[in-house]
């Protein structure tokens, strides 16, 4: 090493002043260090170990009496959880059934409601049935034997009737008119007048066919009558019924 400038000369001497830096900058516990730290351990355990003992102690050190109250409220608390869930089993039971309940009854006033439009005219309808045909070119058939068909129909069960275009309800008129042919309800039907009746067909065919019945009045007018079975009639026609004056529902 050179004077004045105390740098090393050697490589050598450059290692071992790097290594003593390094050893003078490295930290070193000491033996206060170790003491503290160790203190610190005993301490937490200590804690840990007090908390533990004061649980169990609680419990340890109480009575037969309060260890029997405490067993007795706990009973209790999970008795009462136990009431309280099958009330909510027994309600959402009531609620499910109630529903049910009204599901069902709704179902079935719509369907009475749906009957009721059908029977009443207001609705279309379809179903098995017949088509009849009268032919009257002069105009001779009569209004009251126009009627007697749509009777003979009903008496043979028919639920739905349509004469021309208009539908036929317990209402309906038929009348004559002054130059020949029939109205109904007002409208006239021309000729040929097609008549379109839903029910069942092998009832009310022969029952149009009876010896004096309907398809003799018309060939007594000087018309023509022909039925034939169908097993899809549809009726598009509907009545457009009148507001109450005088009537009301009892209540």
């Amino acid at each position: 090493m050179k004077e004045g400038t105390r740098t090393p000369d050697t490589p050598e001497q450059q290692r071992r002043h790097w290594a003593r830096l390094v050893a003078a900058l490295r930290p070193r516990a000491t033996l206060t260090q170790v003491i503290v730290g160790l203190l610190c351990l005993l301490l937490g355990l200590s804690i840990v170990m007090q908390v533990r003992q004061h649980d169990e102690d609680s419990l340890e050190s109480a009575s037969q009496e309060e260890l029997v109250r405490l067993l007795d409220e706990s009973g209790r608390h999970v008795a009462d959880l136990e009431a309280e869930n099958a009330e909510l089993d027994r309600t959402l039971e009531t609620l499910q059934s109630g529903h049910e309940d009204d599901v069902a009854a709704q179902n079935a006033a719509q369907e009475r409601l749906t009957d009721l439009e059908i029977l009443a005219g207001t609705s279309p309808a379809q179903g098995r049935g017949v088509s009849i045909t009268i032919t009257d070119p002069a105009g001779s058939v009569r209004a009251p034997t126009v009627l007697g068909v749509i009777q003979e129909l009903r008496n043979a069960g028919a639920e739905v009737i349509q004469v021309g275009e208009v539908r036929v309800v317990a209402s309906s008129s038929v009348t004559s008119l002054p130059a020949g042919g029939v109205a109904v309800d007002g409208q006239e039907v021309p000729s040929p007048m097609m008549v379109l009746a839903i029910g069942d067909p092998s009832v009310m065919e022969p029952a149009l066919k009876i010896p004096g019945g309907a398809a003799d009045s018309v060939a007594a007018d000087g018309g023509a009558f022909s039925v034939t079975a169908q097993e899809e009639v549809r009726i598009d026609a509907v009545a457009e019924l009148a507001e109450p004056e005088y009537s009301e529902v009892v209540k």
